[in-house]
C-alpha cells in the first residue's frame, strides 16, 4: 500500500512534467506511478474506486487474451513494483548521456539529488504520521496534509540534495596548487568568454 494516495497521484504529475521537458528516462517512472495512482484509487473506497477497479479488471481479462498485451502488463507491474529503482535509473541514464567531460559532475550531481530524496522520504515514512497526528488537524484533511507534505519533503530535499553535490562536484575540480589554481580560473574565464554570444546592440 502506498504512504499516501495524495502523494501518488501528485508524484504522476511532476513526473508527467519531467518527461514532456525531454526527460525520457522518466517513463518508466511515469508508468509505474501511473498505475500505482490507479490502484490507490481502487483501494480508496471513495467514488473513483468503482472505475479505478474497472481499468485493473478490463486489463487483466485482455492480458489473458492477449499475448502481447499481457507481456506489456507484466513490464507495468514491475515498473509500478519498482518505482525508486527506475528512479535511480533514470539518473543513471543522465549520467551516461553527459558530455564525457561532464560525466563526474553530473554523477554528483545526481548522487546528491537521489540522496536528498531518498533520505527525507525514509524519514517522514517513520516519523510523519505520528507529528501529524499530534497536530489539530481533522481527520478528512489529515490524509491531504500528508500527501502534500511529503511531495514538498521529496522534492524540497531532492533538490537541495542536488544544489549540494553540484557545489561539491564544482568545486572538487578545482586544483589545489595556487598556480595550477589560477591557471584554472583563467581557462575558464576564456572559456566562458568564447561561449559568450555576440551582443548584436553593441
Amino acid at each position: 500500500m502506498a504512504f499516501s494516495d495524495v502523494a501518488t497521484v501528485g508524484f504522476v504529475f511532476r513526473n508527467g512534467q519531467k518527461v514532456s521537458n525531454g526527460d525520457a528516462g522518466r517513463i518508466p517512472v511515469l508508468v509505474g506511478q501511473a498505475v500505482n495512482a490507479v490502484k490507490a484509487g481502487a483501494e480508496s473506497g471513495k467514488a473513483i474506486a468503482k472505475p479505478a477497479q474497472a481499468i485493473i479488471n478490463t486489463c487483466s481479462e485482455v492480458a489473458k487474451a492477449d499475448p502481447l498485451f499481457n507481456g506489456l502488463s507484466k513490464a507495468v507491474k514491475f515498473a509500478s513494483n519498482n518505482v525508486n529503482p527506475l528512479i535511480t535509473a533514470s539518473s543513471g541514464l543522465k549520467v551516461l548521456l553527459a558530455k564525457k567531460e561532464d560525466r563526474t559532475k553530473t554523477l554528483i550531481t545526481e548522487g546528491g539529488t537521489l540522496s536528498g530524496m531518498f533520505l527525507a522520504e525514509g524519514w517522514m515514512k517513520k516519523n510523519l504520521v505520528g507529528i501529524l497526528d499530534k497536530l489539530p488537524i481533522t481527520g478528512k484533511w489529515k490524509p491531504i496534509i500528508k500527501g502534500l507534505v511529503f511531495i514538498a519533503g521529496s522534492i524540497g530535499f531532492s533538490t537541495l540534495g542536488g544544489k549540494l553535490g553540484k557545489w561539491i562536484a564544482d568545486r572538487a575540480e578545482i586544483p589545489l596548487g595556487k598556480e595550477a589554481r589560477e591557471q584554472y580560473y583563467q581557462n575558464k574565464e576564456a572559456k566562458n568568454h568564447v561561449n559568450k554570444p555576440l551582443d548584436l546592440k553593441a
